[in-house]
């Protein structure tokens, strides 16, 4: 048995007790078409340079847990939604699936972060152009001839000192304007559009105004809704997802180890020129990293996690429970937004055409945004009918000169069905 660590748990119980498809699909338009043989070649050597990940999902009455898994890590030829933790994909908690000239790698978010997933696709994608072109370095990338190290496996959180908590005020921030609640917009199932920019466009307009990729769309996202709802009795409050594995030491750790950046879109920053705007927002972002105030902040979540996991003796107990505090959290955010970087491995990445980020219908809304081979590749997620939030960004774009090609896309995030109890 091995149990849930104190960086997954709640995600792991959390979405259960939501009900949410708590998946990621990490999409790879690659130059030609896929080759399934190779693929299923590069699938298997990376299943065996992380065997750590080679888990089954279970549960009794008392808890969630994983076992290891011998069965081969699925790689099916489609481009549907699949179910993780099932049959079809073996009982792992990610598969691959190839469609023409796609990649797909599917990946229940409880088991790994955005940067864990990416270490997975770069071995995956490594083994793949390998040996399908034959010219790439592994400078950087995870093989089967490096060493698995334990700081690949352990959870920065479980390793934090564990506190006292119950001294510890609450944060009473305010519920943050909702497009749904507030907007009035309609709720539905997930729609996603894939928004296509020039990079080198959107660099030097983003360096130009004292903003990085991600804090200027960002600024963006919050200057589109402050234009659609001038009115609002409640303030814009955007989330910036910062990868906190340098603030912790952990560099290497595959489990979910980030933290959250407040941009709140208030008065005084409305009345600020656009270029101070980014300036306020990038200072947000150095203060809220600093490494002192994220060990804090994250002990405090790792205690607080082991505390109700204690408390809560029974499966059902613990869903109720982190699925009411990350339904809660939630609410105090307008939008999300994370940025995986661009690409870092140039000798593979010049075989990647597309590189896109779905995830899982969790907020109202979120953008992905990754990078490669010039182009920025940015996903708006949304869980409301109407597209005029996209419409909006879409006018923001034009009107600061960037180009952007936008399409529509279905819901193609891996179901995650709670495991049946042994």
């Amino acid at each position: 048995m091995k149990k849930i660590t104190a960086g997954d748990i709640m995600h792991v119980y959390g979405s259960f007790g939501q009900g949410a498809d708590y998946s990621v699909r990490l999409v790879v338009r690659m130059e030609d078409e896929v080759d399934g043989d190779i693929l299923r070649d590069s699938v298997a050597s990376a299943a065996n340079r992380y065997p750590y990940l080679l888990l089954r999902m279970k549960r009794d009455d008392n808890e969630i847990f994983y076992e290891d898994n011998d069965e081969p890590i699925a790689v099916l030829n489609q481009k549907e939604r699949v179910t993780l933790g099932a049959k079809e994909t073996g009982y792992h908690m990610w598969a691959v699936c190839y469609f023409e000239d796609k990649i797909f790698l599917d990946f229940y978010h409880g088991l790994c972060d955005g940067t864990g997933m990416y270490m997975v696709l770069s071995t995956i994608l490594y083994y793949y152009t390998n040996q399908k072109y034959g010219d790439v370095e592994s400078e950087g990338i995870r093989t089967l001839d490096d060493e698995i190290t334990p700081d690949e496996y352990l959870d920065p959180l479980d390793q934090l000192p564990e506190i006292d908590i119950s001294n510890i005020p609450s944060l009473k921030l305010e519920p943050a304007f909702s497009l749904v609640e507030d907007g009035g917009f309609t709720p539905c199932e997930q729609r996603l559009f894939d928004v296509v920019i020039p990079e080198k466009d959107f660099l030097k307009f983003s360096s130009a105004n004292d903003a990085s990729p991600g804090v200027m769309v960002s600024i963006l996202l919050a200057r589109t809704i402050d234009r659609l709802f001038p009115d609002r009795d409640k303030g814009i409050m955007g989330s910036y997802i910062i990868n906190a594995r340098p603030m912790l030491h952990a560099p290497n750790t595959h489990h979910n180890c980030v933290n959250t950046v407040f941009f709140d879109y208030s008065d005084k920053i409305k009345a600020m020129p656009f270029d101070r705007q980014c300036t306020a927002y990038r200072g947000k972002t150095f203060i809220q990293s600093d490494e002192k105030r994220i060990q804090k902040t994250m002990t405090v979540s790792a205690s607080r996690n082991k505390a109700i996991a204690k408390a809560t003796p029974t499966v059902a107990a613990k869903m109720q429970t982190y699925g009411m505090m990350l339904s809660g959290g939630r609410k105090l955010f307008t939008c999300m937004v994370s940025y995986v970087g661009k690409w870092k491995y140039p000798s593979v990445g010049k075989h990647i055409k597309e590189f896109w980020t779905h995830v899982p219908n969790a907020n109202g809304l979120l953008v992905e945004i990754a990078a490669v081979n010039g182009k920025i590749f940015l996903t708006m997620h949304q869980n409301f009918e109407e597209d005029t939030v996209v419409r909006a960004f879409e006018k923001e774009l034009s009107e600061n000169g960037i180009s952007f090609e936008t399409t529509e896309m279905l819901n193609d995030v891996a179901h995650m069905d709670l495991p049946e109890k042994v």
